[in-house]
């Protein structure tokens, strides 16, 4: 017994050190890709599909992205739940000054059985064309570059790609440590490798071809859903097919939270990760716990003068330091050189055990997590499709 509590302290840095060298090598390998281009290609007819609850301060930016696409056949349908909802009229009054979007806004009413945003979405289905080859589902609040749609059409030339999906960048909008801790958390997701097998598709970016989306019949799979896109996940491993994640398809996501929107924010996606992706919230659990582990064996016995102790902890910061340029880089990338980058590498850099334990705070969170408030409504949530509404805010919609 009392080998086997010697050897438990050089077990956990050990896997610390494994972990940390694979985490690094994920970020180089993403940084190293970032920079590849998809040429141009013939143009399939696009349908975009984005509902919207509440007025954002970032929608006009959302609505001027879209309006500068490059992409030629395409056309866009928001999705409200009603024409009290401020998004209405802030979404016509947008639309009307956008030059040459094509654009229109269905009410799709109150959910019953599913969440707000997937009834939102199922309403909009109703809009397709017979001659929409490509459906894309997007987030209200990303701010996607001028060449977004065509990057991410373009994969789905190949019929081995049956999902094609980005994924966010947070891009901090205020000094706050609250949207610090939530940005670092995100970057240190967004900037790992896209491994087909193991990869989710994201609601905020994600495109298939009309063909695949009507043979996955997923009305049925979002029926009695809160979330969209794992279910649309689950939906395409059940017939065999991947979710492909290129690297190029990170979109700037602008990004200011309290300390009580941050948990919120948190605890509402690994919740939803955990009903509907479980395998990836354990993953993630332990990507996130580890380290902390490590840090507290590494740092007690470093200080006591252990030499293992201490050039584990030595190789260990290091390998983060190495991450954290390789995260500033692929954060200039994609948003470019902005005010809160340097604030942010300071941050990620010298109070990773800071982030990283609020990081696994809000996972850990949710693990017997059961009901979840989300847009004014508090779901009850017992399964992927075992939803109830057992409350809504009357104070919902908020005004502008």
């Amino acid at each position: 017994m009392s080998r086997l509590t010697a050897a438990l302290p050089i077990l956990v840095l050990a896997i610390w050190l494994a972990r940390s060298t694979i985490a690094t090598y994920g970020g180089w390998y993403y940084h190293r890709a970032l920079h590849r281009r998809t040429s141009p290609s013939a143009e399939a007819r696009i349908c975009v599909i984005i509902p919207v609850r509440g007025v954002s301060v970032h929608l006009p930016s959302l609505c001027e992205a879209l309006s500068a696409q490059h992409y030629l056949r395409w056309r866009v349908v928001f999705a409200v739940e009603s024409a009290a909802d401020p998004a209405y009229a802030a979404l016509a009054e947008l639309l009307a000054a956008t030059n040459g979007l094509a654009a229109e806004i269905v009410v799709a009413g109150p959910a019953t059985d599913t969440g707000q945003k997937v009834h939102n979405q199922l309403a909009a289905l109703s809009r397709l064309r017979a001659d929409d080859e490509v459906v894309v589902f997007a987030d209200a609040d990303i701010v996607p570059p001028a060449d977004w749609l065509t990057r991410l059409a373009h994969p789905l030339r190949d019929p081995d790609n049956a999902v094609v999906a980005g994924y966010r960048w947070l891009m901090p909008e205020d000094d706050r440590l609250a949207t610090a801790f939530v940005c670092l958390a995100n970057a240190s997701i967004a900037a790992l490798p896209r491994l087909r097998r193991w990869n989710l598709a994201w609601g905020g970016s994600m495109a298939l071809r009309r063909s695949t989306f009507d043979a996955l019949d997923m009305r049925r799979w979002w029926r009695g859903s809160l979330n969209d896109d794992l279910q649309l996940t689950r939906a395409v491993r059940s017939r065999g097919g991947s979710v492909f994640g290129p690297t190029a398809l990170l979109l700037p996501s602008p990004a200011s939270f309290t300390w009580r929107e941050a948990i919120a924010f948190g605890r509402r996606q690994y919740f939803q990760i955990r009903v509907y992706a479980p395998r990836h919230w354990l993953l993630a659990a332990a990507a996130t716990t580890w380290p902390i582990l490590g840090w507290a064996v590494a740092v007690p016995a470093a200080l006591g003068g252990d030499r293992l102790a201490i050039g584990a902890l030595f190789l260990a910061c290091g390998l983060h330091q190495w991450r954290a340029s390789l995260r500033v880089r692929v954060a200039r990338t994609v948003c470019g050189e902005r005010r809160g980058a340097a604030r942010l590498l300071l941050f990620d850099r010298w109070a990773v055990p800071a982030w990283l334990l609020f990081h696994a705070a809000i996972i850990w969170s949710t693990l017997f997590l059961r009901t979840i408030n989300w847009g004014g409504r508090t779901y009850r949530v017992d399964g992927p499709q075992r939803l109830r509404i057992i409350a809504e805010s009357a104070a919902w919609p908020p005004t502008p």
